[in-house]
């Protein structure tokens, strides 16, 4: 009977390990989840901010009168309804600078974008970006327009970015500050500055839950991720990640764990 007893224990604590290795992150696979539904959430804002700066009856005046952002890809907008909207249609396997997008992204306003006070509601109509698949919606309320500044509170609850695996799903939530540095009265988004502040919090591939913060992460116009900054990433119950996104457009980032450097990578 003791045997028994044993035995099941045994068997009792290593399901316990098993499970526990895979739900809590010991390694950096919660900070590339962070940095990859911040980088995506970020781009979204990026498409659609580009989308309303050229589309007349959205704004003012436009910047710049076009239908595409890409080339590959399609603006609608529909100024008579209530609240006045735009949709980006992507063609099949739209690509651009190592991003292929599919299906639509569409931004309700409640008002003019550009004026103070007004909110874009962003959906997903079976929308992906290299290969993931995006659910959920996006607020972005434009709280300061001066000195040639836009600065936006980005809120999102439940945010899913997809894998396409079963039950492999990043769900992102924010409260950030979302500043549009320079570029704003320009026609040429390459040279907009995008920076990034606040906190985050979420749940990564692997289940396991983490939080997140920034003091300054950096988008360039031309980019497809976060381009530059810093980010602590703390996954529920274990240390801090000090997360790097480096200097330069590319999907790489650092992540120092214990005193040691880890190089990820991002979709």
């Amino acid at each position: 009977m003791q045997k028994i007893i044993l035995l099941v224990l045994v068997v009792s604590m290593l399901f316990a390990c098993r499970k526990s290795d895979r739900d809590e992150d010991k390694t950096t696979k919660t900070s590339q989840d962070y940095a990859t539904a911040q980088s995506m959430a970020q781009d979204v804002f990026k498409m659609a901010h580009q989308a309303a700066m050229s589309s007349q009856g959205i704004v003012a005046n436009p910047l710049i009168n076009a239908t595409t952002l890409f080339g590959c890809d399609t603006i609608i907008v529909d100024t008579t309804t209530n609240p006045m909207w735009l949709k980006i249609q992507f063609n099949t396997d739209c690509a651009n600078n190592g991003v292929t997008r599919n299906g639509e992204v569409k931004a309700q306003f409640t008002s003019k974008y550009d004026m103070l006070g007004s909110t874009v509601k962003i959906s997903f109509i079976n929308y992906y970006h290299n290969g993931y698949y995006f659910e959920g919606v996006l607020n972005y309320s434009l709280t300061n327009n001066s000195n040639n500044q836009l600065v936006f509170v980005m809120i999102a609850d439940n945010f899913k970015i997809d894998e396409g695996r079963k039950n492999r799903a990043i769900y992102f939530s924010t409260n950030q500050n979302f500043t549009i540095e320079s570029g704003v009265t320009t026609a040429d988004f390459a040279d907009d500055i995008y920076k990034i502040t606040g906190t985050a919090t979420g749940r990564a591939f692997a289940g396991n839950s983490f939080s997140a913060s920034t003091d300054g992460l950096t988008q360039l116009g031309n980019c497809n991720w976060v381009s530059s900054g810093t980010a602590l990433v703390t996954p529920q119950g274990l240390a801090v990640r000090n997360l790097d996104f480096g200097s330069g457009c590319d999907n790489s980032a650092s992540v120092m764990l214990y005193g040691a450097i880890n190089e990820i990578v991002l979709p």
